[in-house]
């Protein structure tokens, strides 16, 4: 039976056709087989054995610890699978039950205090991260890309606060988030004035976390989510008005 991570969209991020793929491919298959216990060899190991070099590896890195199949610990290496969280809490909600206005709604309750939190805990390895993220996030061309960066970033945030429970609330989320209708409406956010927008939000998130300003942070992350909100409610009317012009 075919692997259906093969087929997955993010294959193509940041990857060209030849040994960055086959490397992405090598990968998969090496985790799924089960060949890694838990932390992955040094990258030169690993380059020497996929016959490749270590920049084409770390395409393929980048792609999967942008999937979540595995991650990185600052000084300790890199791991198979997601970062720890307490697990079941993606019980909790069917993502085929769950509205756009519901999400956009719990997002607004609840972000704007994790980014409080994340003020007040973030070490100098969190907000790097968090860093890196809204860096690959701006720089990428590839919707697929742009949507696991955005994701990651948020999630950063969550992680910042040091708390497995808020960071296992935030991944739910990002679940949500990769809903046919959702993944549609970020495409088109890649477009200005939405995409300047946006960019400049996630940096003054970074900015009063690093500054350790909880206030700021939870004002900054509220007018972002905001503004999500009033995106998403103007594209969906939109959308509905062109369908129903169509039809």
């Amino acid at each position: 039976m075919r692997n259906p991570q093969i087929s997955k969209p993010s294959d193509r991020i940041g990857l060209h056709r030849g040994d960055s793929a086959a490397a992405l491919r090598r990968m998969r298959s090496m985790i799924e087989r089960g060949r890694f216990q838990g932390r992955l060899p040094p990258e030169r190991e690993l380059a020497v054995e996929l016959q490749v070099g270590r920049t084409t590896l770390r395409k393929a890195l980048e792609v999967l610890e942008a999937e979540g199949q595995i991650w990185r610990h600052v000084g300790q290496g890199t791991f198979v699978g997601r970062r720890p969280q307490v697990a079941g809490v993606e019980q909790m909600l069917k993502l085929g039950k769950v509205s756009p206005k519901e999400l956009l709604d719990a997002r607004l309750i609840l972000e704007p205090s994790i980014a409080a939190c994340a003020a007040a805990t973030a070490r100098s390895s969190d907000i790097a991260r968090m860093k890196m993220c809204a860096l690959k996030r701006e720089t990428t061309k590839e919707p697929d890309a742009y949507n696991l960066w955005d994701h990651q970033f948020h999630l950063a945030i969550a992680e910042a606060t040091q708390n497995p429970i808020l960071s296992a609330l935030l991944e739910q989320l990002n679940l949500l988030r990769r809903t046919p209708t959702w993944a549609t409406y970020k495409k088109d956010r890649m477009r200005d004035p939405f995409y300047s927008v946006s960019k400049r939000e996630h940096r003054a998130i970074i900015a009063a976390i690093e500054q350790h300003n909880s206030a700021a942070a939870f004002q900054a992350m509220k007018t972002h989510i905001m503004g999500v909100q009033d995106g998403f409610y103007g594209w969906a009317e939109q959308a509905s008005a062109t369908q129903g012009a169509v039809t």
